[in-house]
């Protein structure tokens, strides 16, 4: 029950870590979770009891929390590039570290844990990035344990003529963000990863969440659509940060958020995530 402090690692996170932060990933969190219908989906035995569990890129450690529910005494790690969102103090058998999965995890937590998870931050590094932080990740999983990733998925090419204006908006990002040093198509790469670094019996289940009028769910595309909106507003701040010669503009994305409005107001829209999981070879 520790929370560990040192010096910061380097990031290129955009956002604050501040209340506003922790309401937008809440929000996503219980939108998809509605949609996956419960949190592992890694075909682990979760009525082992002292199980290990590794939540990477966890912010303030709610979805730790909510996993260890049915659980019986799990062990539980998070970590994340900053501590300002770690809880303090910590829930019962849950500890929080600094970490960036760019950086050496430490020698005593390889091949340690039951289930690896992490959630939307393999979008943040390159895609030679992600792949070496991929095998980081599978190599604190012991032998015979799981990981679990996910990350959120561009449209597919028959879905592009339906919503235009988000394809759109796809593609500037798309653009845009290797200047960033993010990689928009990590989560078509991800399940793909998991294979290359070594791991078996690799699952994946695709998440498509229609927003607003395109959601019979009325709560559920509201909640959908509040996303989106606040993912925009994160490019939007983005874009003013660009440099003067940047060979993109901010007013060109602003054109962009014009006929994504309408397109939303008028037909909706649509988010998609890809979860992943494999397992890691047993001993012989």
């Amino acid at each position: 029950m520790t929370v560990e402090t040192k010096d910061l690692p380097e990031s290129n996170y955009l956002l604050d870590y501040d209340d506003t932060e922790k309401r937008r990933l809440r929000e996503q969190h219980d939108l998809i979770k509605a949609y996956t219908g419960k949190l592992i989906l890694a075909p682990l035995d979760l009525t082992k009891p002292n199980l290990k569990i590794l939540d990477s890129g966890t912010f303030d450690g709610h979805w730790l929390t909510e996993a260890a529910k049915p659980l019986t005494t799990p062990l539980l790690t998070g970590t994340d590039i900053s501590p300002a969102a770690f809880p303090n103090p910590p829930p019962q058998n849950t500890s929080f570290h600094i970490q960036s999965i760019t950086d050496p995890w430490p020698a005593s937590w390889q091949n340690t844990f039951d289930l690896v998870h992490q959630r939307l931050v393999l979008a943040g590094t390159t895609p030679t990035g992600g792949l070496d932080a991929v095998r980081n990740l599978a190599g604190l999983a012991k032998p015979g344990g799981w990981v679990q990733l996910i990350e959120g998925k561009l449209l597919a090419e028959s879905q592009r003529t339906r919503f235009p204006a988000l394809h759109r908006f796809h593609s500037f990002i798309e653009r845009m963000l290797p200047g960033f040093g993010w990689n928009i198509r990590a989560g078509l790469m991800v399940g793909g990863w998991l294979g290359e670094v070594g791991l078996e019996e690799v699952g994946e289940m695709e998440v498509e969440i229609p927003v607003g009028r395109a959601n019979g769910d009325g709560r559920l595309g509201a909640m959908a659509e509040k996303n989106l909106r606040d993912v925009m507003g994160v490019w939007r701040q983005a874009s003013s940060k660009l440099p003067a010669d940047s060979p993109f503009k901010a007013s060109e994305l602003e054109e962009i958020f014009v006929d994504l409005d309408k397109e939303i107001e008028t037909i909706g829209s649509l988010l998609r995530f890809a979860v992943v999981w494999g397992r890691r070879p047993a001993l012989d």
